[in-house]
């Protein structure tokens, strides 16, 4: 849709590319528009933490210039992206929200940034995490707090983490898309806070390589398959519709693997299921009534199965058993966060390591064979927190932000895709997002259950 003053901020991703593309409106005029809009917009949320100004201008006049020339240059012709500061990028300050990496400036792209960029998208900026990505709320010792753009009661909140800057950014119209990161619920949970839609795709769907911490390559920084992050952490898209959710998530899919189109997917042929959360911690009530009716909507069975309620618990042992090497070999200036997280870590016996892998293995199988083709639940025990807020009350028990992320943390540590998108509101006007949980390599599924909603 337009902005109201005729500029194109609030259009969608596939608006702004057929435009550009047909000449009716120029790569850098779009640009100007959110260029104009971050430097108005941003210093309240703190959402964008380096802009890519020049860069970005660049892009667009080799744009403008190459559409002249009657090149097709990609579904995302002019559309402006942001990315979140775990992922590496080409010429433009990546941080990973940490003062070890201050002055780190990428000579290569993620591959998920240059598949981006390959498409026609212009990279506007880089937006906050908290350090190293190991919160669920966005603040870190060297950029701050980010700010949920979203106020409907007047009360400052989070947009939730760790791409709760990418959610800030994209929800407030800064840029059109944008790309985060999941581990235990980083793209899902600020979804659900901003109410955007986002994916998290199945491990593998989307070349992994350019995240920090990883293994540094000469210019590269590759992905440890030896550690549950570089297992279990996935790249994935942020939109405020479902239709560029899954052009972005097709953009960045790796070649090797077939893309299904979502409208081919005959929704009365799904098994599906809903749980009203994992089973191991309390949900609001106005979520779990959200999602029940969510769920009536789709004609789905309540889940019966025990495998979900294991997830968690899982998720958390096998972080502990984490050495952090990868972030350790870094450097030592580190937020009392990541500090304390390194102190803690502790060598352990290989077996057990491999044990528990093993039961991963076998709770992956349980659970595919309990939740149909598709299983439907909460995001989180709550809505957007208030900003500053470390302890939530839920039914009278005070959750930590990891404890309320459990039932994103059950659906990781499988490694299945979910797509998020907003299905209601609290009283107060907070959105209110769902789960849709398919099965591996079938986002294709989980996108048309979700457009139905």
């Amino acid at each position: 849709m337009w902005g109201n003053d005729g500029s194109w901020v609030g259009s969608d991703a596939q608006t702004i590319a057929r435009a550009v593309t047909n000449r009716e409106v120029s790569a850098s005029q779009v640009l100007d528009d959110h260029l104009a809009h971050i430097k108005a917009r941003n210093p309240e949320l703190n959402a964008v933490v380096t802009v890519a100004e020049d860069q970005a201008i660049r892009a667009a006049d080799d744009l403008d210039t190459r559409i002249g020339r009657g090149e097709d240059v990609g579904p995302l012709a002019g559309v402006p992206f942001t990315v979140k500061d775990l992922i590496a990028t080409a010429g433009v300050r990546t941080t990973a929200g940490s003062r070890a990496l201050e002055h780190n400036v990428p000579s290569v792209d993620a591959p998920a940034v240059a598949a981006m960029r390959a498409a026609g998208a212009i990279l506007v900026g880089k937006t906050n995490t908290p350090e190293f990505g190991a919160s669920g709320l966005t603040h870190n010792d060297l950029f701050g707090y980010t700010v949920n753009p979203l106020r409907p009661d007047g009360v400052a909140r989070s947009p939730g983490g760790s791409s709760g800057g990418e959610a800030a950014a994209v929800a407030s119209g800064m840029s059109v898309v944008g790309l985060g990161t999941d581990f235990g619920g980083s793209v899902r949970w600020p979804a659900h806070c901003t109410g955007l839609r986002s994916v998290r795709p199945t491990i593998g769907r989307v070349d992994p390589d350019g995240q920090y911490p990883g293994v540094p390559s000469g210019d590269h920084v590759l992905t440890n398959p030896a550690t549950m992050h570089g297992t279990l952490q996935t790249i994935g898209p942020m939109a405020r519709t479902l239709d560029d959710a899954a052009l972005v998530l097709r953009v960045l899919s790796s070649r090797q693997y077939h893309w299904t189109d979502p409208a081919s997917v005959d929704l009365s042929r799904l098994d599906v299921t809903w749980a009203p959360g994992d089973g191991t911690v309390p949900v609001d009530t106005e979520i779990v009534a959200a999602v029940a009716g969510a769920a009536g909507r789709l004609g789905a069975r309540p889940y019966r199965g025990a495998a979900l309620s294991e997830g968690n618990d899982l998720f958390g042992t096998l972080r502990a058993v984490e050495t952090h090497t990868d972030i350790i070999e870094l450097g030592t200036d580190f937020g009392t966060n990541i500090a304390t997280m390194l102190a803690a870590a502790r060598d352990v016996d290989r077996r057990l390591v491999e044990r528990l892998w093993a039961q991963r293995a076998e709770l992956v199988h349980r659970l595919l064979g309990e939740m149909g083709d598709v299983l439907v639940l909460p995001v989180a025990s709550i809505p957007a927190p208030p900003l500053g807020d470390e302890l939530f009350d839920v039914g009278g028990q005070s959750l930590t932000w990891s404890q309320a992320l459990a039932s994103c943390r059950a659906i990781s540590v499988t490694g299945l895709p979910s797509v998020v998108v907003p299905v209601g509101s609290t009283r107060s006007g907070l959105p209110i997002g769902v789960q849709v949980v398919a099965r591996p390599w079938c986002e294709h599924v989980a996108l048309a259950v979700a457009a139905r909603l």
